[in-house]
């Protein structure tokens, strides 16, 4: 049996050297970013606009992979560079798989949402019935729905071009149809035109308001107590709107479906939350990856006839792509995954936060530091990129015509908070592009005068990023299939 003694020594030795540890951390500096006022930090020149493309200017500026900003002592990193982010979200991910709870999460209804959760058993129990929905073999089982759904979406382009052209509500409603589908079963088109609706109002409004400086609640959450009618309580009527919209978009999709099943079906909480997860993952980005799609191709001509011809080469004219397909269209490939790197979806990842103090580079990252992963920079860097606001499908290609190993999985997250229905939105934004390609030639549309109409692409500033509406365009068929 030990003596008091005897572990007196060793654990003064061990106290010793914890304390000293601590201080080295404490002595090393943050990791660089633009110069702080005292106790409102970097607060009053945060970006609102398009922030990605600021941080990545100050990670040039500073020479960093990795800055820092604060806000009323709130400490966030932006990682700008694809080593950093594999290194510290991959290689680290132990420590960087938390998810901080800032206060505007909360107050807009969202902390429902598994993908928003800290790191916990419930996280952890929630996550694993998502994979087991959308894993890579689960995820080819939805193919033939999502064949079908993409071969519908194709009529009604056909029946009226003019009005899909205009809103773009075909890609909107197929999304929603796959989504409703997955997580529910068959479902009233109307119906899922209608949750559809609310889907897109929500996860506009949340996007708007969770990068950093985008709402001042979330460095001073003592604001949320306050009057709304005091200056400053902006952010108020908006969280109530915002979180009217979330509940509606996670519960009412759920009590239509328990309505037709209630004598049929049993499902404990964390199954229905985890069907809720799903329609909301499911659904989010992919139509503003289907609408970058369409402009990128109808804004690069020569793209879309290249496109065309392997198609023609290798499916021929006689039948639609199918998924068996893929392989054998190289170039169909690189305009996908220049899709997703010209116009990433979401430009800013969501945040997550260190579990643990860390060290990166000779710079301390205290636990509970924000992290957000500056996707945009990472797939705008001119050393792997060369010119990277072109639209250039052949970098992602051999001298030979085969593809090179960047896949572009980035887009869709790193470590262990990635997207859960990356699989699914790669099915189905593959299946649309390429039956696109095959049934349509994409044209400008023509003024009263028979001039081209000039179109500038035009997006949202919010974390998921959404093409404007009403971007004209025309759709010509090219053959009957």
């Amino acid at each position: 049996m030990f003596s008091f003694y005897s572990l007196a020594l060793p654990t003064a030795i061990l106290i010793v050297v914890a304390i000293i540890s601590s201080l080295r951390r404490r002595t090393l500096p943050f990791p660089p970013g633009p110069p702080c006022i005292p106790l409102i930090g970097n607060y009053l020149s945060l970006p609102a606009r398009q922030p990605w493309i600021t941080y990545a200017e100050w990670s040039k500026t500073f020479c960093s992979d990795v800055i820092s900003l604060q806000a009323f002592g709130r400490l966030s990193i932006i990682v700008n560079t694809k080593e950093a982010a594999k290194e510290l979200l991959e290689c680290r991910s132990a420590k960087y798989s938390d998810r901080p709870f800032p206060v505007m999460t909360e107050i807009m209804g969202w902390a429902w949402a598994t993908s928003l959760m800290p790191y916990s058993n419930a996280w952890r129990v929630r996550r694993r019935l998502l994979h087991e929905t959308f894993h890579t073999t689960a995820a080819l089982t939805y193919r033939p729905h999502q064949r079908a759904e993409v071969h519908k979406m194709l009529q009604r382009l056909r029946a009226d071009p003019q009005r899909f052209a205009l809103n773009l509500l075909g890609f909107a409603s197929m999304a929603a149809s796959i989504a409703m589908t997955i997580a529910y079963g068959v479902m009233d088109p109307r119906e899922s035109d209608r949750f559809l609706h609310l889907a897109e109002a929500s996860v506009s409004m949340f996007s708007n308001a969770v990068f950093p400086g985008a709402a001042v609640v979330n460095a001073l959450p003592f604001l949320r107590h306050l009057p709304a009618w005091l200056p400053g309580m902006g952010f108020k009527p908006y969280a109530q709107k915002c979180s009217r919209l979330a509940m509606d978009m996670r519960d009412l999709p759920w009590e239509f479906f328990k309505k037709g099943m209630a004598d049929k079906y049993y499902m404990k909480d964390d199954g229905e939350q985890a069907m809720k997860d799903a329609c909301a993952v499911t659904y989010a980005g992919t139509v503003s990856a289907l609408s970058t799609s369409v402009l990128a191709l109808f804004l690069h001509p020569a793209v879309q006839r290249r496109a065309q011809q392997e198609i023609d080469r290798v499916v021929g004219r006689q039948r639609l792509p199918a998924f068996e397909d893929r392989d054998g269209l190289p170039y169909i490939e690189a305009v996908y995954r220049e899709i997703l790197r010209w116009k990433p979806v979401t430009p800013l990842s969501v945040f997550r936060a260190v579990l643990e103090d860390d060290v990166y580079e000779g710079h301390f990252i205290p636990k509970g530091t924000e992290v957000f992963a500056n996707v945009w920079a990472m797939t705008h860097d001119p050393a792997e990129y060369p010119d990277p606001e072109a639209f250039i499908p052949e970098r992602f290609l051999q001298p030979e015509g085969t593809l090179n190993g960047d896949d572009m999985r980035i887009v869709f997250g790193f470590g262990r908070r990635f997207c859960s229905g990356q699989h699914l939105a790669d099915a189905t934004l593959w299946m649309t592009i390429v039956s696109i390609l095959a049934v349509f030639n994409l044209d400008p549309a023509k003024d009263e005068k028979g001039e081209n109409i000039v179109v500038k692409a035009e997006y949202t500033d919010g974390m998921i990023r959404c093409v404007l509406k009403n971007m004209l365009r025309e759709f010509s068929t090219r053959g009957s299939f």
